[in-house]
This record gives C-alpha cells, structure tokens and sequence, in this order.
C-alpha cells in the first residue's frame, strides 16, 4: 500500500515553483502600482486620456499595465529553474511562421467584431453608432502605448511563462483555462482602485472571466500550433486591441460584452474540438524549456 501511494504521488503533477513565484509577484507588483492611486485619491472612473495626473500615478498605472511580464523577468533571473531571461525572451523572435497565423492574429479580431455587429443585428440589439472608427490623434498615442502594454507587458508571463510551464504537467486545455483565470482576476485590479467599484458591475466581472478563459484557450491553440511563437500571440493580443478601437461594441470596451464573449468562447471551442484530445494530454517535461518548441500536434489535431 506503501509502495502504491509512493508511486501514485510520484505519478501526480507537481506544482511549478516558478509559476507559484510569479503568480506572487504579479499581484505584488500590480499592488504597488496602484498604491499611488489611493494616495492621491485619484477617480479611477473619472479619467481620460486628457486628464491631469500626478507622475507617481502615471508611472504606477505603466507598472501595473507591465506587470504579468516584469513579474516573469524577475522570477525567471531569481528563482532556480526559471531559465534566465534570455529564455523567456527568446519565443518573442521566433517569426518564421506561416504567413496565414499573422493575417490571423492581426484581423482575426477585428472579423470576430464585425461578426458580432451581425450578430447584433438579427437579434435585434443596439448597435454603436459607426461599426467602423477612426480614432483621433490623442486616442491613437494612446492606442500604441495600450499595444504595447497589452502584447509585450502581458503576454511574456500570461503566453511566455504560464502557459507551457502549466501545460507541460497537466496539458493545454487545463492550463489555458487556468491562465485565463488568473488573467481575469488581474484585468479585474481596477474595481479595488479609487471610483473602481462606480464603473464595475457583476456582469462585468462574469463577462471578463467568460471573455478572457476563452481567448486563454484561442490563444494557447495560437501559441502551440505556431511552435511556441510569442510573437504570434502578441500581435493576436494586440490585433484584439485594435478592433476594440476600430470596431467599438456597442456597450463597455473596458470588460467587453456577451455576444463579443460569447463569440470568443464559440472559437475557444471550435478550437478545442478540431484538435481534439491532445489538448488534455500533459506535454512533455521538454515543455518547460521556455527556449524549446512546444508540440505542435495540438495545431495538427
């Protein structure tokens, strides 16, 4: 009986130190970024791209924006086993892709948008008042920082660090659905800041955890099937960025809506489906060389 429990224990996927790590430094660091919010008692519902802030409040509100891949760079350089960060980073050139998983990446969110304007439009629900928007200059500078922000300040911890470390002991599916838990629960930091609570609802809260697990697991597809390519999921993260500007919803940008979730979690499973079971398979230990190819197979189906 000894013996059996042994092997089953040895059998069982460990946790990841790393990723326990990072997980507390991503918090940590997104914590001490919003610090400045509450000592200058600074609305966060109130303000906008023209609005006056001190510069401790700017700088805090980059850090949290940059703090999923922060987080990774420090526990990668610290904790044993994370790599270095010249592993981490590495993914992030690996562009020798197919030219079609960068049309996808970059339009593939803005066609979802405009299917959902469809969408709206046979069921009968309200539309935004242009389905296509061209911002202006002050909107724009913003846009390239929330790029930025969005695709390289996230995506090395959510894609770069969490993602194969997860999937490499418990396989794809469960730790995409795990990424994108902790990724909603982040994106959430705002309804804690100062005026957060005044623009945040239930429905927004369940609508950025449908949202996000889904595009979790859009995004892991992305990631294996182009062999572990950062790149490729920065500009799919970034390219959701874009459309959120260029082909505005009809209600909240900032947590989405349900038929622009819905249509995220219809991919999320088509994806899953067409690659069938090799999304529940553990990957193998290789995996967690962040240097390393993931398998592909889960692309091939």
């Amino acid at each position: 009986m000894d013996a059996a429990q042994s092997s089953a224990n040895r059998e069982r996927p460990q946790l990841d130190p790393v990723f326990v790590f990072w997980l507390v430094a991503l918090f940590v660091i997104t914590g001490l970024g919003a610090l400045p919010l509450f000592f200058y008692r600074i609305d966060l519902s109130k303000l906008t791209f023209s609005s006056p802030i001190p510069v401790l409040v700017g700088i805090g509100i980059e850090i949290t924006a940059y703090a999923p891949t922060l987080a990774a760079l420090l526990v990668v350089a610290v904790v044993p086993g994370g790599g270095g960060i010249g592993r981490l980073l590495r993914p992030v050139a690996r562009w020798r892709i197919g030219l079609s998983w960068y049309l996808l990446a970059l339009l593939g969110p803005s066609v979802l948008f405009i299917v959902g304007d469809l969408v709206r439009v046979g069921l009968g629900l309200a539309l935004p008042p242009h389905w296509l928007v061209i911002p202006g200059a002050a909107a724009i500078a913003f846009l390239l920082g929330a790029l930025i922000a969005g695709s390289f300040g996230e995506e090395v911890g959510w894609r770069g660090l969490g993602q194969p470390r997860l999937q490499a002991r418990y396989g794809a599916l469960w730790a995409a659905i795990a990424v994108g838990a902790v990724w909603s629960t982040w994106h959430l930091w705002p309804a804690l800041a100062p005026g957060g609570l005044n623009s945040t609802t239930w429905s927004d809260v369940g609508l950025t955890f449908v949202r996000l697990v889904a595009t979790s697991i859009v995004y892991a597809w992305i990631y294996n099937g182009t062999q572990g390519s950062l790149l490729i999921v920065m500009l799919a993260h970034a390219g959701h960025n874009l459309a959120v500007r260029f082909v505005p919803a009809a209600d909240s940008v900032q947590h989405g809506d349900p038929v622009v979730a819905t249509l995220y979690v219809v991919a999320a499973i088509a994806v899953v489906l067409a690659t069938r079971s090799l999304w529940l398979r553990p990957l193998p230990r290789w995996s967690q060389d962040l240097s390393a190819n993931v398998s592909p197979q889960i692309a091939d189906g």
